[in-house]
This record gives C-alpha cells, sequence and structure tokens, in this order.
C-alpha cells in the first residue's frame, strides 16, 4: 500500500493573505446599520483576524479569543489574545499564518488592587514577563522576536478578555455604536465592563453570509484542501478489503490525511455503517470523506466496491451520473439551491431510481456547511441561497437501498462569473478496491 507523500503548494512557505472578504463585511454591515462586528466563535475571530488561536479546539477555553472588525475603515480592527499567547503571534507570523491585524489585546489576570487603569479609564492586568532569557547568549532571530513582543505588550495587559474586548471597542470609536457578534453572551460581558451604551445584537448568521463569498486566499487553501481530502479517501478505498471494518478504513483516510498536513474529521458509509459490520464482496459502498486543510475544509465523495459489482450497481451510477449531467448546466450564477438539487433529483428519478432524495446543495468553508443556519432543526436545513460567482459548494448525492448497499458522488465546486470549475480532481467512475481476501477461507 503507497502511500501519499505530502505535496504541499510554495504559497505555504509565504506570508498569508488576508482571509476576510473585507468588502463584503462592509455591504452586509451598511445594511444592517452595523457599526462594527464582535467574533467569539473559533471561525469568525480566525476569519476576521487570520489567527487561529492555540486553544481554538473542540474542548478549549470559552471565551479565550475575540476579533473586532469596524466598519469605518479609518477605525482600527483588534485582536484579542491570552497573555501566554503574545509570542505564538510572532510564531505564527513566520509560518506565513500570522495576523494582519496590527491592535492586539493581551489579557493577564486582575491585580490585587483595582486602582490602576489605562487611560481608557478600564483596569489593568498583571504585568506579564514571559519565560525567564539567559544572558550571555546569542539570541535566534525568533527568540528575539519573542523578546520584543513581550516587552511591547507585557505591560499592557488587561485583567481578563472582557476589559480586553472594551478597550478595543473604545479605541475604534464603537463603545456607543451598534456591533453584530456571534455569541449571545457578549453584549452582557461588555455592559458588566462600563459598555452599557454599546448595543449588541446576537446575529451569526450574518458572519455566515459573510463568509459564503470566498476571497482568492480562500480559494487557494481550499484548491489544496479539496485534494489532499480526496487523495486521502482513495487511498482509504484502496485498502478496502473483505471483512474490512469500518474504522479501520478511516484510520487509513486520517492517516493520509495527517501525512499531507490535513486533519480529518471523519469519513462516512452513512449514519449507520456497514450493513455487516464489515466490507462483504461485491456490496457497494458510499464513500464520504470531510477533512481541513488550514482550517478549511474539503468534502468528496464516491462509491466503492471489492469485487467487480452487480449489473444494478453500474446501472445505479449511471443513473447518478445522468444527475450530474444535470448538475453541469445549473451550476452558475443566478440558480437558487433548492432549483439546482430539483432539477438534479428529477434527471436521477428519471433516468432510472424512483424514490431518489433530492441531493443537498452546501456551502463548504471554515464549517462543513457555510451556509447561514437555523437552529435546532434537522442538520443540513438552512437559509434558501443563491448560487453567486466566487461561493464554493458541495453537491451532496448519496443513494442507499437497504439490503443491496449504497452509491454516493459528490464534488467541490466553485462557482465562476459563467458557471463553475471542479476542485476535485478524480473522475466520476466507481472505485474498485483489490479484489483480495483478508481472511483465509473467504
Amino acid at each position: 500500500m503507497a502511500y501519499i507523500s505530502a505535496q504541499l503548494d510554495a504559497c505555504e512557505l509565504c506570508p498569508m493573505n488576508k482571509l476576510l472578504n473585507h468588502e463584503r463585511a462592509i455591504e452586509v454591515m451598511e445594511r444592517e446599520g452595523l457599526d462594527g462586528l464582535v467574533a467569539v466563535l473559533p471561525v469568525n475571530s480566525f476569519y476576521l483576524s487570520n489567527y487561529w488561536g492555540l486553544f481554538n479546539t473542540p474542548t478549549g477555553y470559552d471565551g479565550c479569543y475575540f476579533a473586532v472588525l469596524p466598519r469605518d475603515q479609518a477605525a482600527p480592527p483588534a485582536l484579542i489574545v491570552p497573555a501566554l499567547e503574545i509570542r505564538r503571534l510572532e510564531t505564527e507570523q513566520t509560518k506565513g499564518m500570522g495576523t494582519w491585524v496590527e491592535n492586539i489585546y493581551a489579557y493577564s489576570s486582575p491585580l490585587d488592587e483595582e486602582l490602576e487603569k489605562f487611560a481608557d479609564g478600564t483596569p489593568r492586568g498583571a504585568d506579564y514577563m514571559g519565560w525567564p532569557s539567559v544572558d550571555g547568549v546569542e539570541y535566534s532571530e525568533l527568540e528575539q522576536q519573542w523578546l520584543a513582543i513581550s516587552q511591547k505588550l507585557g505591560s499592557r495587559m488587561s485583567p481578563n478578555a472582557f476589559w480586553a474586548v472594551s478597550r478595543a471597542l473604545q479605541a475604534a470609536g464603537l463603545e456607543q455604536g451598534k456591533v453584530a457578534t456571534d455569541d449571545a453572551r457578549t453584549g452582557q460581558w461588555l455592559a458588566e465592563c462600563g459598555l452599557d451604551q454599546l448595543t449588541t445584537d446576537y446575529r451569526p448568521e450574518l458572519f455566515n453570509e459573510i463568509r459564503l463569498i470566498k476571497t482568492p486566499a480562500e480559494i487557494e487553501i481550499m484548491r489544496q484542501a479539496a485534494h489532499i481530502n480526496e487523495m486521502s479517501l482513495l487511498v482509504a478505498a484502496e485498502s478496502m478489503q473483505v471483512g474490512s471494518t469500518w474504522a479501520e478504513l478511516e484510520n487509513m483516510y486520517m492517516m493520509s490525511m495527517a501525512q499531507q498536513s490535513g486533519r480529518g474529521v471523519y469519513l462516512m458509509c452513512g449514519v449507520g455503517e456497514l450493513p455487516a459490520t464489515e466490507v462483504r464482496r461485491n456490496e457497494p459502498v458510499f464513500f464520504d470523506a470531510l477533512g481541513q486543510y488550514q482550517h478549511y475544509h474539503g468534502d468528496f465523495g464516491r462509491c466503492a466496491v471489492v469485487g467487480e459489482g452487480s449489473a444494478k450497481l453500474r446501472k445505479h451510477h449511471a443513473h447518478l451520473l445522468a444527475g450530474w449531467d444535470v448538475a453541469q448546466e445549473n451550476l452558475r450564477p443566478g440558480v437558487s439551491y433548492s432549483d439546482l438539487g430539483s432539477a438534479v433529483g428529477a434527471a436521477v428519478r428519471k433516468a432510472g431510481i424512483n424514490h431518489f432524495r433530492d441531493p443537498v446543495v452546501h456551502s463548504v468553508g471554515l464549517e462543513h456547511t457555510d451556509d447561514p443556519k437555523y437552529f435546532g432543526v434537522q442538520p443540513q436545513t438552512k437559509v434558501a441561497q443563491v448560487l453567486q460567482p466566487g461561493m464554493i459548494v458541495n453537491l451532496d448525492m448519496p443513494h442507499t437501498e437497504i439490503g443491496w448497499g449504497s452509491i454516493h458522488m459528490e464534488d467541490t465546486v466553485l462557482i465562476t462569473t459563467y458557471g463553475f470549475e471542479r476542485l476535485s480532481d478524480k473522475g466520476m467512475g466507481i472505485l474498485y478496491a483489490a479484489d483480495t481476501n483478508r481472511y483465509a477461507g473467504v
């Protein structure tokens, strides 16, 4: 089994361009009568700042990072980070992953006496000195940067993250403005820090709306995300044998993603997994892979089988291809998600799968489904959208028949001015795994 080696673009060695679609953000703020945005959720604070915090993990710390984006471009955007992370700001810059935001507000812990205040009236936190340095040695360039930023920011600490956000908003002239946020608690947090004249609207869907149209920097990352996710699915499918469990196949996918500097999210064959708990000869299995590269998602799906498969498999696959033919005619600006899905679904049913469900169309990006979403509803239920240039979307075409097997076809596409561009490389055919028995006597 040959593993795929990492093939990373040269741009990965260069400073990262601003990911934020700044012009679109301003348009949305103007339309909604907003003076700024305050991001708390990891995907949104990263999107506004280009900085992914060390503790932005599923079990990380709540309210740890913030990003502030004023509508007025003359007012300074800001990034809020914990004190222990200021050195990492410099390290990320050296890797081409640093923030474009110049105003950094860090926080440490409260002083015993809250008498010391900054000029803006907010309290000071305890000074942060960082780790001690050794005298009489030659520091590396990065070590010099660590010492410099610790000296610059170490005596400018707020006592907590909320006071740091308060400072950032006051510096941007937003203390009496109207801002949208993606965390419903933000208004209370800031009111307790003296910003009781600030209007805070909980509007998480606006952040998704802004993110729908990708910037050139995002598109380049997502090309790579699509590539390594697809290659990793192919590695897993190639490894499939009679008797393979889904956990084994998913592990193969995860290892391949890591080898290519990505991170696997899941490899799915349906929510119920394999019907016999292991792979059987000639039983079609759908593979749906979701993975991340530099925090952006790749999403790709195909059907695989050990053996030759059946005539029914080849017919059903041809029916999906009929749907893909119709999809190609409709993947263009001005077509709604619902019209695209219904046109493809009708084509597949007409071709021969009478009970085929309309496929799901969804934006992909920093979230698996990047579209504005409702709460407490069936997953993939989302706000109606119309395709626009710069969107990156997936057409998700799974089909399962209990007692027979499952097939799938899913690709990521970039909507262009006149049509679309596939970000996937593989053709649309069935994946045939090696026809070998895993266990003697099978």
